[in-house]
């Protein structure tokens, strides 16, 4: 008996939403609205979307879609004399809507980290790379000496960077958009945290370093079970490591699904348009 091709398609949807419900959530987000003030401004607007365990996420969507604000809302980077939330942002367990500024800090890094756009802007100026990178392992691993720098040196490795022992003693401005993006990896695999989120993570780097920083977050995910969440306007990025995505326009989901999915049937008009102009 011949199959079809919408059997096919049907039983495949069936396989993503089955081992989907077995994979547990790291993040879950609620009906988060966040409006800014002077002027005010919704940026987001009632969202809900969740990261399970070993799994990548893309939040896609036009510059100013409001991607960027979600993204630093979840460790709680947004400055609160400027902006109003409303919502549940679960990590792990626990809502951060409901925790203490000293509570929330103790979240950053230990379990959410997050790398940027722009990485060198992010590392430390003044400090070697060694400085940051053994502080945070001293933070989060409780190690101290020769054992905290033989961490930092494997995390350097694990991130892909070559000669890690010189790299200890170089500064950000010494090193490359991409060597610094790796940097910013590694400290995240030092904290052992169980969600990454990169925000836009390799927008300012060429064709070829952006291949490998996606096959290390991709490999990264499979080796630790780390959930990422991946803000990004490219589509290709999307199509290459994403598992599920998410589409936002005007501070809305107007769209999510399986990647297969989105891509051969997208629904909605501006999921369609984002795809053309790919």
């Amino acid at each position: 008996m011949s199959v079809t091709m919408q059997e096919t398609e049907a039983r495949v949807k069936r396989s993503h939403a089955q081992e989907a419900a077995e994979i547990p959530a790291i993040l879950r987000i609620h009906r988060l609205s966040i409006s800014f003030h002077a002027p005010v401004v919704r940026a987001v607007d009632e969202v809900s979307l969740e990261v399970k365990e070993g799994r990548i996420v893309a939040l896609v969507g036009e510059s100013g879609s409001g991607k960027s604000t979600l993204a630093q809302a979840v460790p709680g980077l947004l400055d609160p004399r400027r902006h109003t939330a409303e919502g549940e942002i679960w990590l792990d367990g626990t809502d951060l809507r409901r925790l203490s500024a000293r509570e929330l800090r103790r979240y950053r890094g230990s379990t959410v980290a997050m790398i940027f756009q722009d990485p060198a802007n992010a590392l430390n100026p003044v400090l070697t790379i060694g400085r940051q990178l053994i502080e945070t392992i001293r933070r989060h691993r409780k190690v101290q000496g020769a054992e905290a720098k033989k961490l930092a040196v494997d995390q350097l490795c694990r991130a892909g960077l070559p000669k890690p022992e010189t790299l200890l003693r170089k500064f950000p401005f010494q090193l490359s958009g991409g060597m610094c993006q790796r940097v910013m990896i590694a400290i995240a695999l030092a904290s052992g945290a169980k969600l990454l989120i990169a925000d836009e993570p390799t927008t300012a780097l060429d064709v070829t370093v952006q291949a490998q920083i996606l096959q290390e977050l991709d490999q990264l995910r499979r080796e630790t079970g780390m959930g990422i969440l991946l803000i990004t306007h490219d589509l290709g990025v999307v199509a290459e490591i994403a598992d599920e995505v998410y589409v936002m326009k005007g501070g809305r989901i107007v769209e999510s699904g399986h990647v297969f999915e989105i891509f051969a049937h997208p629904r909605h008009a501006y999921t369609r348009e984002l795809l053309e102009s790919r």
